[in-house]
């Protein structure tokens, strides 16, 4: 086929796309003009040659030649498209673009649109942020019908519970009796929910609230095509743990699951598709803690797991406060406060005869590590053990132990605990995951313990623990 490809390129609010010489978006990063794409879904062929003027930046309208057939656009995904692809019949097609800088690459989010028989003009100032044609006629790039993404439900029309805040029953904590709740931040994405949208838990540190990871979410659901959840899990905000020790991941990761169930359920009573079989979840010290159990408590639930720099299970290093943690715990039976061998056991993520449950679940679990290796908040060494555990049981985890090699001013800014810009490590290390059309793009082989409302136990010391998803997600220990 003789390919001539178009670009032109139309005002983003505050960005000029500008176009220079050849442009190809093949998946992956690249440079154009002083802007940084990120592209991904692009069938690997495709390129542009920028034959076509810049139009006008300012009406925020399509010009095309008469007698165009067909055209390849791509609109800034956000309420305002799915209007302009409605009013026009654009079929929607898995390819995204990003448009950013090197500091910040993802500020806006492109969908791409074919249009058949379109006008010679389209209209797209109800995007508020303009659109790109990329190419005409036997120049468009063919879509297979399986990869093209079915209608999204629009934001506005999402029912309440998808996007905002919302409150969900928690679990009895014993150190603190009685009915309790939680806040959830829920983050759909702009562009809609579709088919393929998928659910991803983010989890803020210990003493932090959903805010520090609202912003993830906002991030993360339009660059990835999903629903987002920060939850506020049991004794968010709080640092003092003299008088009531830190739970350390049990009933945080069950306030987490109950989250997404609630999320879930909302979207099957809305009768909104979604895509089941990518649900994932990503942490960060604390949070990489709450992740690693949301994974370990629901094995069969997670296609792809991010562990930031997490705590390497309760140690008695964290649990007796002998590192810089202190979770509060007592080695004194007689106390109330005493840490049994059982409840140390359903806390470590590395204990092989877990592991080996888990692994019926989900064999091809995916998790992906990220440690500095001068963290001396959460020891390095302790999550190799967890690690080497994971691999001599079957796993295949992707670790990432950072040292200055890895440091590269943008996501990686240092190898201690901190680590860098956290929504963007996750990028950075989870993408060929994470992303729609990824390399490796993590999928559930089977029904989600939500969807097959199973029960999950765990044997330990004195007796067995045991998660049951016959409705909101509980957790119980039984003796024996």
């Amino acid at each position: 086929m003789n390919r001539k490809f178009f670009a032109a390129a139309l005002a983003c609010c505050f960005i000029t796309v500008a176009c220079g010489a050849d442009f190809r978006p093949a998946n992956g990063v690249k440079a154009w003009s002083d802007r940084q794409y990120i592209i991904s879904g692009m069938p690997q062929d495709f390129s542009i040659k920028n034959a076509v003027p810049i139009q006008n930046c300012g009406s925020f309208r399509i010009k095309l030649p008469t007698g165009t057939q067909k055209a390849y656009v791509a609109l800034c995904a956000n309420d305002g498209a799915l209007l302009v692809a409605e009013k026009y019949g654009m079929k929607q097609t898995p390819a995204t673009l990003y448009i950013g800088t090197a500091a910040k690459p993802q500020m806006l989010r492109y969908q791409f649109y074919v249009v058949e028989n379109p006008p010679a003009e389209i209209d797209c100032r109800p995007t508020k942020a303009g659109a790109i044609l990329l190419a005409l006629n036997d120049d468009v790039p063919a879509i297979a019908e399986s990869a093209s993404v079915q209608k999204s439900v629009a934001l506005s029309s999402l029912p309440a519970g998808l996007d905002g805040m919302i409150t969900v029953a928690g679990q009895e904590y014993r150190f603190r009796p009685g009915a309790r709740e939680f806040e959830v931040y829920v983050r759909a994405p702009r562009s809609g929910v579709n088919s393929n949208t998928g659910l991803m838990l983010l989890s803020h540190n210990w003493g932090g609230t959903w805010k520090l990871t609202a912003g993830w979410c906002d991030l993360l659901s339009d660059r990835y095509n999903l629903i987002c959840l920060s939850v506020n899990y049991l004794q968010s905000g709080e640092t003092d743990h003299s008088q009531v020790p830190y739970d350390h991941g049990v009933l945080q990761a069950m306030d987490c699951l109950r989250a997404l169930y609630t999320v879930q359920k909302t979207l099957d009573e809305a009768k909104i598709e979604f895509n089941r079989r990518r649900i994932y979840a990503a942490g960060a010290s604390g949070g990489g803690n709450v992740s690693l159990m949301v994974n370990k408590l629901a094995p069969a639930t997670f296609a792809c797991t991010v562990d930031m720099c997490g705590m390497p299970g309760l140690t008695n290093d964290i649990a007796f406060g002998i590192g810089k943690l202190n979770a509060g715990y007592s080695k004194d039976p007689a106390s109330d406060k005493y840490l049994t061998p059982a409840m140390q056991e359903i806390r470590d993520p590395g204990n092989m005869r877990h592991l080996a449950i888990q692994k019926k679940y989900n064999p091809e679990n995916l998790l992906v590590i990220v440690h500095g290796l001068n963290d001396n908040y959460c020891n390095p060494a302790d999550k190799m053990l967890i690690a080497a555990n994971m691999v001599r049981s079957g796993f295949r985890p992707d670790t990432h132990f950072l040292t200055r090699n890895d440091v590269d001013g943008i996501a990686v800014t240092d190898t201690g605990h901190g680590i860098g810009n956290r929504a963007e490590v996750i990028t950075k290390y989870a993408n060929n995951y994470l992303a729609e059309n990824g390399r490796f793009a993590a999928l559930l082989p089977a029904k989600s313990n939500l969807d097959a409302q199973d029960e999950v136990i765990y044997p330990v010391s004195g007796g067995k623990y045991v998660i049951s998803f016959a409705g909101l997600p509980t957790i119980r220990f039984e003796k024996e």
